[in-house]
């Protein structure tokens, strides 16, 4: 085959490739200004003057559709969230006036919700600086310290009972049935906790809606690139204490996977004293923090007695250690045997 026509065959791939390219860019584009347009009319018609489009976003992986944004005029925290496909004129695969009119009685209700969370979490002293994905998941400022940990815990544990009956008597009851581990008549708040220098060093708060501002996922990412803490809480109403509370330690990608190595070589080098052929997987596992500390940490290191002959260690048997928050063992060793059967589930101590 000559020069020239190979040269032609990868130019006629390079120009089909750019005009793929062009054609997926322009076409986002072009669907979502589609999409606004038709969510703006739609609003226009069935809420004239109370909704206000303030952005919108492609619905990846999908081809067609994008979520349009609107903000409510007249609150200045609610937010409405509308998928919407102008070209298959549906919202969601739904008839769009029956979509959008669930978007505004959701955007309203979780605004309503979130100024109760805001008027308890602030009568305790606290201001919620972010969202998760849900109301119950309000981030706060704070600087734990094992001399306060347990006091801060007992004074959430107010403020979630208070917001709790705050909800109930505005019209919305605990909804759990039961399901996914939340007992029935019962809610759950999860508090997340920064330290004050990693709250400084978070984007501005910008305009818009209150709602769009603190579950902005830009926000999110900069207070979760550090280490910080979740304050788990069960409430009930009839109760004033929460029913079950707990603390737990999240940290970056980088640092929990340091966090590992430190604690893998600790424990194999101390393992190996009595054990001269154990080898430690690298399996991280769960570290829960001991009562009343936030740098105490217990968890599990596995390990093989005869990982050789070609064969892959998953962990046979398991270390319970305490570590400081470094990695390093503060414990003596306890071995569990048989955690495992061949390749088959791992079956660690539920305590």
């Amino acid at each position: 085959m000559s020069g020239s026509g190979r040269t032609g065959r990868r130019t006629a791939a390079l120009s089909s490739c750019v005009a793929l390219v062009a054609l997926l860019v322009g076409g986002c584009a072009v669907g979502t200004g589609d999409d606004k347009k038709r969510a703006r009319e739609l609003a226009d018609r069935l809420y004239p003057g109370q909704l206000r489009v303030i952005g919108a976003r492609t619905l990846f992986p999908q081809t067609t559709g994008s979520e349009v944004t609107f903000a409510v005029n007249g609150d200045p925290d609610a937010v409405v969230r509308l998928r919407i496909d102008g070209k298959k004129k549906t919202c969601d695969r739904k008839p769009c006036t029956d979509a959008l009119a669930k978007a505004v009685a959701q955007g309203r209700e979780q605004a309503a919700e979130f100024r109760l969370l805001r008027s308890s979490l602030e009568r305790c002293g606290h201001q919620v600086i972010a969202l998760g994905p849900t109301v119950g998941e309000p981030w706060v400022v704070m600087s734990l310290s094992n001399e306060n940990v347990t006091a801060v815990l007992d004074e959430l544990g107010r403020c979630a009972v208070q917001w709790s009956r705050a909800l109930t008597a505005n019209g919305s009851p605990p909804r759990s049935d039961g399901s996914y581990g939340l007992p029935a008549g019962s809610r759950a708040l999860r508090v997340k906790i920064v330290r004050p220098d990693v709250a400084r060093g978070r984007p501005a708060d910008g305009s818009g809606p209150t709602m769009a501002r603190l579950t902005s996922t830009r926000l999110q990412a900069a207070l979760a690139k550090r280490t910080y803490f979740t304050a788990a809480f069960t409430v009930r109403d009839d109760r004033d204490e929460p029913v079950t509370s707990g603390l737990a330690v999240s940290r970056s990608y980088e640092d929990r996977e340091a966090f590992g190595r430190r604690v893998q070589a600790a424990v194999g080098e101390r393992l190996r004293v009595s054990r001269p052929l154990a080898k430690v997987t690298d399996y991280v596992g769960v570290w829960r923090l001991e009562p009343g500390r936030i740098d105490r940490l217990t968890g599990y290191v596995l390990f093989c007695d005869d990982a050789g002959h070609g064969r892959t260690c998953l962990g046979d048997h398991a270390v319970r250690v305490t570590v400081d928050e470094h990695g390093t063992p503060v414990s003596g060793l306890t071995i569990v045997e048989h955690v495992r059967e061949g390749n088959g589930p791992l079956r660690l101590p539920q305590s």
